[in-house]
């Protein structure tokens, strides 16, 4: 596939290579020295800063009715995925993606790496009951048979009519997205988890986002990007906690109010 690519479609061979040295060199780095707050603390430190009953967030209806409806589009996906179920993002980071769009009520939402579609039917459900909202998704498939076709498959199609998904290399699409823009009131990363990759994806949206904008990511403990971009000035919070699944770790990162969009 990857011979038949470089004859097919060369810029994408070259980005996908680049991506495969990039993964290789991340075991060169040092590796996140975060200490993830606890679940209940997490989200207790969530509604402070947002002055939200997080909680009464996740026990609304509609969050209910996607997990069901992701839940069973998974289960028929098992028999004939392109691609590993492994891929797809975690309940918990999910539910979070929807808690925090039901918070922000953001216009615009962009989200790196889709797979089949875990975090993006989640986002697009709480902009639809916010009745405000699209969502800009990039994603490279893995390189595999019917790959393209399964990129949010999870998806509900009554969902869709806000969502655009862009297929590339964030190298190449993101910039060029986020210029196009005016705003970008939520970033999501779960795409290529290099610290190269992720401090390139935060500091491309970094000047787009509002004072209050919000950045989440997946898998901040595989390396020191969220701690390093954590640290800089305009940044009001950033604290992270594991997963559901225990093995892997989500964070936020919140602009400062005072910080404007040009930051």
């Amino acid at each position: 596939m990857l011979r038949r690519l470089l004859l097919k479609n060369r810029p994408e061979f070259v980005d996908r290579l680049i991506n495969f040295a990039d993964f290789q060199r991340e075991r060169l780095r040092r590796k996140s020295a975060l200490v993830p707050l606890s679940q209940p603390d997490f989200y207790r430190k969530l509604g402070e800063t947002f002055k939200t009953d997080v909680d009464r967030l996740l026990q609304e209806s509609r969050l209910r009715e996607i997990e069901h409806a992701v839940e069973h589009g998974r289960q028929r996906l098992k028999a004939n995925a392109a691609f590993g179920i492994f891929h797809a993002a975690d309940p918990s980071m999910a539910r979070l993606c929807y808690a925090l769009c039901r918070v922000q009520k953001p216009r615009m939402v962009i989200e790196t790496g889709v797979a089949h579609g875990v975090t993006t039917a989640f986002l697009l459900q709480a902009l639809a009951e916010n009745g405000q909202g699209e969502l800009w998704s990039i994603d490279l498939p893995p390189l595999a048979e019917g790959a393209d076709d399964q990129v949010g498959f999870l998806v509900p199609t009554e969902l869709r009519s806000r969502w655009h998904l862009l297929r590339g290399r964030t190298h190449r699409v993101l910039p060029e997205l986020v210029n196009s823009l005016s705003s970008v009131d939520m970033f999501l990363h779960d795409s290529l988890h290099t610290f190269r990759n992720v401090l390139m994806e935060f500091q491309t949206v970094w000047p787009k986002l509002p004072g209050g904008g919000l950045i989440l990511s997946d898998d901040v403990d595989m390396n020191r990007a969220f701690e390093t971009f954590g640290r800089r000035p305009g940044v009001a919070a950033s604290f992270a906690t594991f997963q559901g699944n225990g093995s892997s770790v989500m964070g936020v990162v919140l602009k400062s109010r005072d910080a404007g969009s040009a930051t």
